[in-house]
């Protein structure tokens, strides 16, 4: 007699493209669950498998095997071993919002950033909204300067808030100090800029202490902000 595991109860909890209906078996060959896809099939899976797979972050995958077909056959913006670059493009916009493992994660999804109805389950409509809308190889997907002319708070990735910008443009947001606890490439505030200047001239610390203190790589971190005019 095969003795019954205990296993945790996900029914109604969504992975993917599939939301657990029953438990089916539980022993020792694993858990096993019937889902429904959005699709509208059933598929019994091994739950384990399935959480896996869902933890890679790919919002539409796991999937009865639905959304892996169609992913095989050429269509508006994707074909058999080439994805378009404005649909990878999606992929990231998603794995920043949805996915808590993404290390960008903290900076987007925890923030309250989100991608609109329109495109949240529609990748086709992105990127058909980015061909018309000025997509060239080498732009990237930019929503902070849009939302904050917009005084759009939290920003949201959206047609009316999106526009593509070059790498330069995309670059100078995210280095400009305004942008501060928006954009994990400023590490510094306006008034922590300003600190470091006032010890160093007061001789209360050198570039070593400084850079320690203000959590920074190296001295010479410390040393470009000193050459830098005023903040």
């Amino acid at each position: 007699m095969t003795k019954r595991m205990r296993s945790k109860d996900i029914t109604g909890q969504q992975f993917g493209s599939l939301t657990a209906v029953k438990l089916l078996y539980s022993g020792k060959n694993g858990t096993y669950w019937e889902y429904r896809c959005v699709c509208g099939n059933s598929h019994k899976a091994r739950g384990n498998t399935v959480a896996y797979v869902a933890k890679k972050g790919d919002p539409e995958l796991p999937s009865c095997g639905c959304v892996e077909r169609a992913r095989k056959t050429k269509h508006g913006f994707r074909a058999v071993k080439d994805t378009h670059p404005a649909y990878r493009a999606y992929r990231g916009m998603m794995t920043r919002c949805y996915n808590s493992n993404s290390p960008e994660y903290k900076w987007y999804g925890a923030k309250g950033v989100t991608v609109c109805g329109a495109w949240k389950n529609n990748p086709e409509a992105f990127v058909q909204w980015a061909l018309q809308n000025g997509w060239a190889k080498g732009k990237h997907i930019d929503k902070d300067i849009l939302c904050t002319q917009l005084g759009i708070s939290p920003h949201i990735y959206s047609p009316d808030t999106c526009q593509w910008v070059s790498a330069k443009t995309n670059v100078g947001f995210a280095t400009n100090r305004d942008n501060y606890g928006k954009h994990p490439n400023i590490k510094l505030s306006h008034k922590e800029v300003a600190e470091i200047k006032r010890k160093y001239a007061a001789g209360e610390a050198n570039g070593v202490q400084l850079a320690q203190e203000f959590r920074l790589k190296s001295p010479s971190s410390v040393y470009r902000l000193l050459k830098q005019g005023q903040e």
